[in-house]
């Protein structure tokens, strides 16, 4: 073989080789491509919603986790595969648009079978890893509006005294803030994450909870923000809230507790009113879920009406 004619064949040999790994390659990618999943622009869950209908409805988007005891955890990570969604919430009659989701983690009391009895849900202001801090700040005071448009109200915990705006701002600091306090830039720096606020609507907790790094906090320079809302049905709460074997029945001893929770308030209130602080007294406290079958409400005394 002359040199000229083995040169054309080692010539056409690694040709042959370079597109059989570009077809490799181009197969490889086709193959990522294939296994990534589409994400819809909108995803739906509700409280008391089954994790086999979740499932269902989304497919391979769902990833779930049945090992623990009695419990079942059911996530949707959009984050991983670089995007974000917006998710709707039902909760009662009620329904909550949360834009900019990256994660849902839906927890499922697999005894009692009531479906989801928590929801989580982390969402971001926007895909870039650093947000300017003003844009953080105003993008949390207007998802917090959009709240209370849905119907979300303010929540205080029985056994904090019934303070609003500024009052509450000066006594709870970050932990519960009123959600129709408008926070000034000044304060929303200044406050220690995570800022927190607490709302109640049709026999659900919501807790809104915006962290962020504390290696950028320099108002002038992007800061990296962490969201998360968290809803959780009253009559859970309630369970969760008394010894095990009386989480059935927890309405029976409800008043007794409550007595006390508000014997606090009072006290708490009582100092505040000696240094001038005012209390809200058109402050209610939500009512009650409505009881399974079998069950009653307690007669509710005077003392926490």
């Amino acid at each position: 073989m002359s040199a000229k004619i083995k040169i054309k064949w080692l010539v056409l040999a690694a040709s042959l080789t370079a597109t059989a790994i570009a077809l490799l390659s181009l197969n490889k990618d086709a193959t990522a491509m294939s296994q990534t999943p589409v994400f819809p622009p909108k995803i739906e869950i509700a409280l008391g919603q089954s994790g086999e209908n979740f499932e269902k409805q989304y497919g391979a988007l769902v990833k779930a986790n049945r090992k623990n005891v009695g419990l079942n955890f059911l996530t949707i990570d959009a984050n991983r595969h670089g995007t974000s969604v917006t998710v709707v919430v039902k909760t009662g009659s009620l329904i909550t648009s949360i834009p900019s989701a990256m994660s849902i983690m839906a927890t499922e009391d697999r005894d009692r079978k009531v479906g989801f009895t928590n929801l989580s849900i982390s969402s971001e202001v926007n895909r870039d890893d650093f947000v300017p801090h003003p844009i953080a700040h105003q993008y949390v005071l207007s998802l917090i509006q959009n709240l209370r448009k849905t119907g979300w109200r303010y929540y205080i915990s029985e056994t904090k005294p019934r303070l609003k705006g500024k009052a509450a701002l000066e006594y709870f600091k970050q932990d519960n803030i009123d959600p129709d306090y408008p926070l000034s830039f000044e304060q929303w720096m200044a406050l220690p994450a995570p800022l927190t606020w607490e709302f109640y609507a049709d026999h659900t907790y919501l807790t809104l909870q915006v962290d962020r790094d504390v290696n950028h906090l320099d108002p002038a320079k992007p800061g990296a923000y962490f969201i998360s809302l968290t809803f959780t049905p009253r009559e859970e709460t309630e369970r969760l809230g008394v010894d095990e074997k009386d989480r059935d029945h927890w309405r029976d001893t409800w008043v007794k507790r409550n007595l006390a929770f508000r014997a606090l308030r009072n006290i708490k209130e009582a100092k505040l009113r000696a240094q001038g602080v005012p209390i809200d007294t058109d402050y209610k406290d939500p009512p009650l879920p409505p009881p399974p079958a079998g069950q009653q409400n307690p007669v509710i005394p005077d003392a926490l009406k």
